[in-house]
């Protein structure tokens, strides 16, 4: 039987207050990636591989997936909607759900500037998505964009979820980052992690670097990294020699300014 605690609402603790979202003392984010292979040059932390791109305009996406299974309209068994999450032109939250087509793009009714998050809202009998899902603004031949740097966010083939470690601070917030992870199984390659962000109309700098090697990482912060409003964050890593699988993320709270 489950044994019931009583918690104070003096004596909370602070992240247990934050992800119950008691008193508002603020909106949790868990950002993490994975890429299964990163260069020696510095790669953004995400399924796509490669460096990302960050969008310079807010645009209408084009949702489309490498399996003809994805598609709503049978209904069928993979994935049947995806919900995306991001900020408009002005950097404000915003989030809508998108019927899937197999590989015939579907578009979403929001411009996007920012995508943070697209995950599988429902699904057949897989219970998730079978090919790999792609929101882009460029062209596709059979679900995949033609153009790899008009690529937003990938879902991989069963994982109904990105996995992209950058993620921009919407407008009215500040966050505060309080921890930073990173992990790879490689016993050959030393892969080093860097954390950079930049501020609207500026350039990124490093705010934390450090070196994994066949393991995992933690770095906390008591005293937490801040981000002001309409900062992006991006984690990169590079692989001594040759490619390397690498995960990593972060965590922070949001609070209005």
């Amino acid at each position: 039987m489950t044994q019931k605690i009583v918690l104070h609402k003096d004596y909370i603790p602070f992240g247990l207050a934050v992800a119950s979202e008691r008193d508002a003392v603020g909106a949790p984010v868990f950002k993490y990636g994975f890429n299964t292979a990163a260069s020696t040059s510095n790669d953004t932390i995400w399924l796509q591989e490669g460096v990302y791109t960050w969008p310079t305009s807010a645009a209408v996406l084009d949702i489309t997936s490498t399996d003809i299974n994805d598609d709503n309209s049978t209904p069928s068994t993979g994935a049947l909607t995806v919900v995306l999450e991001g900020l408009d032109a002005n950097y404000a939250e915003i989030t809508e759900t998108v019927e899937m087509n197999g590989q015939t793009a579907a578009l979403t009714t929001n411009s996007y500037l920012r995508l943070h998050r697209m995950y599988v809202g429902t699904a057949g009998s897989s219970l998730t998505n079978e090919g790999i899902i792609y929101a882009s603004t460029g062209t596709q031949t059979t679900g995949t964009p033609d153009v790899a740097t008009t690529i937003r966010s990938t879902i991989g083939a069963g994982e109904g979820q990105t996995l992209q470690a950058f993620y921009t601070v919407p407008a009215g917030y500040t966050a505060y980052l309080y921890n930073v992870s990173a992990g790879s199984v490689d016993g050959t390659n030393a892969t080093t992690i860097t954390l950079r962000s930049r501020t609207e109309g500026g350039a990124f700098r490093t705010k934390e670097k450090f070196v994994v090697f066949k393991g995992t990482v933690d770095r906390s912060h008591d005293i937490p990294l801040v981000f002001t409003e309409k900062t992006d964050i991006e984690m990169l890593a590079a692989s001594a020699t040759g490619t390397t699988d690498v995960a990593g993320s972060f965590d922070m709270v949001l609070l209005p300014n």
